[in-house]
């Protein structure tokens, strides 16, 4: 096997090509384009076959890392601490350029490469179901962010508004604020006109009419003309972004919903209890349908965030939260071990007996999404739906062994 580090950026790939005794064979610079890649493919494989050669990045995504995986490589995703740390080992002055990191990158592959997984790209159809998961929850914390920044705003320069709808985010809600973005406009609308803007917008709550009227004709904190004026146009401008968010974060949930209804693991992964129409496709996200993907499942609770690290020498044993993982899959997991625990009884037993020992909320959910993750491997390796009863009469079967197999030993 021959071994190739690539220092990449946008516009260029830094490769080196030697071998397991650190002979160089190639190296160079090529462009991250198309033509750059068939000059970079010709130089590599006049000394290999593609399935030969390894190759380390500090990246797995990107359509020239997918030109890799098409082309037969065996591509390494390494972690650019891991890395560094490696390179600060191998040289103490502190230099760092584009040659020698591809150097390093190498020489990180051939000392690592057993230990180190390929890229193992999952099925186009659980990728495409991942992406639009991901970018889902991009969505969602942008509409997040921009939904506080509103309220701030509305508390400082809009304080008559706050209470006159039930939900801020709703569609009419943010449609008012587009039509009457100052507190100077909203003190303005009579009863009738309010009400017959209600009308047209087809407002579901008329029990609250009388309210909103009382709110409307309520006393409120002045706030001079001037800055009213000068926050208006940012509060049109809020409650326009936060409708195109809802409009396309609806849009994006559609098109998760068809698409997984056209998987074969919609099933299983549906029977999930409390995992609902969000957290379903996001759970099969993570897992993929790759069976073959995790040699076991503390890779899989590694990667997935809910194991901690645990560091001991000699007397001192530590365990720490684990900050390196996937982000996304330790929290859809949490957020599943949250919804899961008012659904299962056993669930919200593991969870109590986790706070009684005293850990916090979001640890004691991490531990129970530690335990969930064996249990959807399990379910995906067979995809049979989540059956209570199997779970907890094999629980008790495993507990009834306990005392047996101490007598053995």
């Amino acid at each position: 096997m021959l071994f190739v580090g690539i220092d990449w950026s946008d516009k260029f790939l830094d490769y080196h090509l030697c071998t397991a005794t650190e002979e160089v064979l190639a190296e160079g610079r090529v462009t991250s384009d198309v033509e750059g890649l068939t000059e970079l493919f010709t130089r590599l494989e006049v000394c290999a076959r593609p399935s030969e050669i390894g190759i380390a990045i500090e990246t797995s995504h990107g359509a020239w890392v997918q030109a890799l995986l098409d082309r037969g490589y065996q591509v390494y995703p390494v972690n650019p601490r891991s890395v560094d740390s490696f390179r600060k080992a191998l040289s103490a002055n502190g230099v760092k350029t584009d040659k020698i990191d591809r150097k390093v990158l190498a020489k990180f592959l051939i000392t690592f490469h057993e230990v180190n997984k390929p890229l193992r790209p999952d099925d186009p159809e659980i990728i495409i179901l991942r992406v639009k998961c991901q970018d889902r929850l991009r969505l969602v914390e942008e509409r997040t962010a921009k939904l506080n920044e509103l309220q701030a705003i509305l508390k400082g320069y809009y304080p008559a508004f706050p209470g006159l709808f039930s939900d801020i985010k709703s569609q009419i809600a943010l449609e008012f604020l587009e039509k009457f973005p100052s507190q100077k406009q909203m003190q303005k609308l009579t009863e009738r006109r309010f009400l017959n803007w209600i009308k047209r917008h087809g407002y579901p709550c008329t029990r609250r009419l009388d309210e909103m009227v009382e709110i409307l004709k309520r006393p409120a904190l002045s706030v001079a003309d001037h800055l009213q004026e000068g926050k208006k146009g940012l509060i049109r401008f809020l409650a326009q972004s936060l409708q195109i968010l809802n409009a396309e974060i609806a849009e994006c949930d559609k098109q998760i919903t068809s698409h997984l209804d056209g998987l074969p693991e919609a099933n299983w992964v549906r029977s999930l209890p409390g995992a609902g129409d969000v957290l379903s496709p996001a759970i099969l996200a993570c897992l993929g349908r790759d069976k073959n993907r995790f040699e076991s499942v503390g890779d899989a609770r590694a990667l997935m965030g809910t194991a901690p690290v645990t560091k001991s020498s000699g007397n001192s044993c530590v365990v720490y939260y684990r900050r390196g993982c996937w982000k996304f899959a330790r929290r859809t997991l949490q957020l599943f071990a949250e919804q899961s625990r008012h659904q299962c009884n056993w669930a919200q037993k593991f969870y109590q007996k986790q706070r009684n020992s005293g850990h916090k909320h979001h640890a004691a959910l991490r531990a129970l999404a530690h335990k969930w993750l064996k249990i959807l491997l399990a379910m995906q390796r067979t995809g049979t739906p989540y059956n209570e009863y199997v779970f907890v009469n094999s629980q008790r079967e495993y507990l009834l062994k306990i005392p047996l197999l101490n007598t053995v030993n």
